[in-house]
């Protein structure tokens, strides 16, 4: 018999952008629109530093372990949220292949 637990609900490609955005508007103390979702974080002077920082963040608030060279490979904000929801569904259906992949499951993104 299969397990009828309900699914936790799906974390979207656009929450988590959000609150990455959020994360670089507190970080570059500027505001969330001026945060171009598809520019490289590079132009943001997003380095090794600052994305070992980033990515203990937006996992805590992704409720999930991310990588922090997901930061320096995947250019954009909206290219970062892309790999993170990528690898929490590989989450709920497997065991991660990477071990730089998202290994943790816990509480989802709230809606922002």
């Amino acid at each position: 018999m299969k397990d009828q637990t309900p699914a936790a609900p799906a974390v979207t490609e656009r929450q988590v952008a959000d609150q990455l955005v959020q994360l670089l508007s507190e970080l570059l103390e500027l505001e969330h629109d001026l945060i171009d979702r598809e520019v490289p974080l590079s132009a943001y002077g997003i380095d090794s530093m600052t994305s070992t920082w980033l990515s203990g963040e937006l996992g805590e608030r992704c409720g999930v372990e991310v990588d922090r060279a997901v930061l320096l490979d995947r250019p954009s904000v909206v290219e970062v949220a892309e790999d993170v929801v990528a690898a929490l569904a590989r989450t709920r259906h497997e065991t991660p292949a990477d071990p730089a992949d998202v290994i943790t499951n816990s509480p989802s993104v709230q809606p922002s």
